[in-house]
């Protein structure tokens, strides 16, 4: 018996008809799912559910830092029209889920794990007791550490893959050296807690502030980082500013801990954006490095020109990236 046939994991829009295709987009999102649960610490966590009648795989999607699933309604759509059950998560501390500081705009977590936990607990109480069909886990920039994490702390994790977009494995710390960033990095996360000021913003970090496009290090496309802008000033709650240094700190020790852990046996896509200013490039090859010395499934695709975000890219880079990801799901047979 043949498989069924699905559509090619493609661009439902160019750049030219994003705009015009908002409200079906719109339409698109207000179908789904949109619900939320009490993490173990009681923070709220919301979540959203795009179920297709007759999945091939459901998509777990972990999105980056400062992101809200709503950001993702352009992708949600071209995964779902190419039959996938997609799920996305708002991280604690961003999106619609709770913020943990009286500062909204602040980007803190008190421990990296909490992310790991409030996704293993998504995943047990919320996806895979309906789940349809095999999992593939998705995830962008501090999304992809908290994927692997999880992955990497959770051997019975059911999942048929893993794709990382520019992943956080690694931070820039341009023009300091690595090391001199990590020591200052703590250096004044101690100096903070000494003080009572756990929760502010490391040196350099503010609110939130709609920057012009102009100069920014996430995209080339103008449209998809207008939208996402708009996206953003139409809802405020949704506005998230520079991180802690107490985020910083965690987010260092986990990038060690993910990078020391054994390696893992699912197949893995690291999609690096060559071009990017944001994440380290040179950790994510050593991850791979490390991985295929050891025999196990993990490619390393680059997106030559491409900013930090991949997926809201220019339509070439983009369609790379498409490109990438349909040859890894039809080698995973899904």
């Amino acid at each position: 018996m043949s498989a069924p046939s699905h559509k090619p994991l493609t661009a439902s829009f160019t750049e030219q008809q994003l705009t015009q295709a908002q409200p079906e987009l719109q339409k698109f999102w207000q179908q789904g799912l949109h619900q939320s649960f009490l993490s173990v610490d009681q923070t709220q966590i919301c979540y959203s559910c795009f179920r297709h009648p007759a999945p091939r795989a459901e998509i777990v999607l972990s999105p980056g830092r400062i992101e809200a699933a709503q950001k993702y309604q352009e992708f949600c759509f071209d995964l779902y029209q190419a039959g996938f059950t997609v799920h996305l998560i708002d991280h604690r501390g961003q999106g619609l889920s709770d913020r943990i500081n009286a500062d909204r705009h602040l980007g803190d977590v008190a421990d990296f794990q909490h992310y790991v936990q409030d996704f293993a607990l998504w995943l047990e109480q919320h996806i895979v007791p309906t789940q349809q069909a095999p999992l593939l886990g998705l995830a962008h920039s501090m999304g992809s550490a908290i994927l692997c994490r999880y992955l990497q702390q959770h051997p019975q994790h059911g999942f048929s893959g893993a794709v990382y977009c520019s992943p956080m494995f690694g931070i820039q710390s341009k023009p300091l050296p690595k090391t001199v960033a990590t020591i200052l990095v703590s250096f004044i996360t101690t100096l903070n807690n000494l003080c009572g000021r756990q929760s502010s913003y490391f040196p350099g970090q503010t609110p939130y502030q709609d920057k012009a496009f102009a100069g920014n290090h996430l995209t080339h496309s103008p449209v998809r980082y207008q939208l996402f802008r708009q996206l953003y000033q139409a809802q405020p709650q949704l506005q998230l500013g520079g991180v802690s240094s107490r985020w910083l700190q965690q987010s260092l020790l986990a990038i060690k801990a993910l990078q020391q852990a054994a390696a893992l046996t699912l197949p893995q896509l690291i999609l690096q954006a060559t071009e990017d200013p944001v994440v380290d490039n040179q950790m994510q090859q050593l991850y791979q490095q490390k991985h295929s010395e050891q025999g196990q499934p993990c490619e390393l695709v680059q997106i030559q020109g491409a900013l930090h975000e991949i997926i809201f890219e220019t339509d070439p880079l983009r369609n790379q990236f498409f490109a990438a990801l349909n040859r890894f799901v039809l080698q995973l047979g899904l």
